[in-house]
């Protein structure tokens, strides 16, 4: 071969690299960028509930005049679900088909069951409708034996005032066994205590310990009892000592949610921070603005924070251009719970769609996922995570209530998409 033939093959090797390593850029700036994106979950409709008062009905909306509106929750355990109604005084145990299983029903506000029969000892197991006078069902959780926790309020002559906290105390946490039997009810002090404030959260461990989470205006309040009703931790967070994050002093903070670590000795609080805006022509405050969250391990016991996660928001630039450049828009995680060692986060996204955001703190990685929820659907919506996460929601229509899942546990530890910090 000639000296010009040998000239000609290298030149044609050395187009074949440079196209490869070309394509091979393609294909790793792909791959960035496909690592950004969600992943879409499938969605998976279980049954619906019609709006009512019979006992395979929910009333969501059908408050009486006057009346502040009552809370709907709903939890899952293993497959089956179990859901607090408010406005219809009841607490419903339900199969994944949405076959009515039990009921626990006031019956100064709800019709005589047909599809569960009263309490008379000679009913199938499982399958009865128990008398209770609630007054204001809410917040709800479930324990590995099928023990209720669900959140009653008193009525007027059994209210406390608490001047230290500056708060009325009126709601405490109801037990009944998994045949809808009635155990005790929970205070502060535990069996039989004083009630709590306003609850905001219930939660039961992984040991079946109650958390029970309330609030006044002044103070976040802890309460966490184990299985057999006696005060483990109590614990008060003033709303004016939130932590901030390291290196900073003068962050507004405002706390999202205090929850039960997967562990179920430990809390995480996560807290979104805020910080002063200043208009750069008149150089005066011009309100707030999104500085970050973080999520905090804190020991129930002390108070103690031994560790700490920075909580990525999803950050969108705006079509347009302000006064000011770019108009940036800011969606801040809404926590939803803990399942394994992973945080899992939920904001609102366009296109009929919400994303969950999966932070898992061995990494500190965030993989993120879309699910679907159209706006029809949020009439009424509340979730639940379950220990191995299964997210699961109870979304309000016009015309009907919806039970979905989103099978997350199949999905944890295959994710690909990663967002680093």
């Amino acid at each position: 071969m000639g000296i010009q033939g040998i000239r000609r093959q290298l030149t044609a090797l050395s187009t074949v690299a440079a196209l490869a390593l070309a394509l091979g850029l393609v294909a790793s700036l792909a791959s960035c960028a496909s690592r950004r994106e969600s992943v879409s979950v499938a969605r998976e409709q279980l049954f619906t509930l019609g709006y009512g008062k019979g006992e395979d009905q929910l009333d969501l909306f059908q408050t009486e005049t006057g009346t502040a509106p009552l809370k709907t929750r709903m939890a899952m355990r293993e497959g089956i679900f179990y859901v607090a109604n408010g406005a219809g005084s009841k607490v419903v145990r339900l199969s994944s088909f949405g076959d009515v299983l039990s009921m626990i029903y006031n019956p100064e506000k709800n019709p005589e069951p047909l599809l569960v029969k009263p309490a008379s000892g000679s009913e199938a197991a499982g399958r009865k409708a128990v008398q209770y006078p609630f007054r204001a069902v809410g917040e709800l959780s479930v324990d590995s034996r099928q023990t209720i926790y669900v959140e009653d309020r008193l009525p007027p002559d059994r209210r406390v005032y608490d001047k230290d906290l500056d708060a009325v105390l009126d709601h405490v946490v109801l037990r009944f066994d998994k045949d809808g039997n009635s155990l005790d009810y929970l205070g502060q002090e535990g069996l039989g205590g004083t009630p709590f404030a306003f609850i905001s959260n219930l939660y039961v461990t992984s040991s079946d310990d109650c958390v029970v989470v309330s609030l006044t205006q002044t103070f976040w309040l802890v309460d966490w009892f184990d299985s057999k009703g006696f005060v483990r931790h109590s614990m008060k967070i003033s709303r004016d000592s939130l932590p901030q994050p390291e290196g900073e002093k003068f962050l507004i903070p405002s706390l999202d949610r205090i929850a039960p670590d997967s562990d179920g000795r430990f809390l995480i609080v996560k807290i979104d921070y805020y910080r002063t805006a200043v208009d750069p022509n008149t150089k005066s405050q011009s309100g707030v603005e999104f500085a970050s969250s973080w999520a905090f391990h804190m020991d129930p016991s002390s108070g103690n924070i031994s560790e700490r996660w920075q909580i990525p928001a999803i950050e969108q630039t705006l079509k347009g251009n302000g006064e000011n450049g770019p108009q940036r828009s800011v969606r801040i995680p809404e926590f939803l719970g803990m399942a394994g060692k992973r945080f899992f986060f939920l904001t609102a996204a366009d296109n009929n769609k919400s994303q969950v955001s999966v932070y898992d703190t061995l990494t500190r990685s965030t993989s993120r996922y879309s699910i679907d929820i159209s706006p029809d659907e949020l009439y009424y919506s509340t979730m639940h995570l379950s220990p191995d996460g299964i997210l699961s929601a109870l979304l309000g229509t016009k015309y009907e209530a919806r039970f979905i899942w989103w099978r997350f546990d199949k999905l944890l530890g295959g994710a690909k998409q990663e967002v680093k910090q």
